[in-house]
């Protein structure tokens, strides 16, 4: 299964990742999904299952969706894909 996030997402980065820029708190928000072309056929950029993130320091990074966790203070589940 996929996560979807959307834009304004709050998440956290996953402890099994590290960047240097990242704050303590690994919190962010969803500013856009990443998207490039991936193969030289492609007619337009595509998903890669990377987001931009606005990290709480400032710092806006790039981190695929499995390292991502959906924070929203309640146990609600994100929608997703089969």
């Amino acid at each position: 299964m996929k996560t979807i996030f959307k834009k304004g997402d709050l998440v956290r980065v996953k402890n099994t990742t590290h960047d240097h820029r990242m704050p303590a708190s690994r919190m962010g928000h969803i500013l856009e999904e990443y998207k490039t072309i991936v193969h030289y056929a492609d007619k337009k950029p595509v998903p890669t299952g990377s987001w931009m993130v606005f990290m709480t320091n400032g710092v806006i990074l790039r981190f695929h969706e499995m390292l991502l966790e959906y924070v929203d203070g309640t146990d609600r589940e994100r929608e997703e894909i089969g």
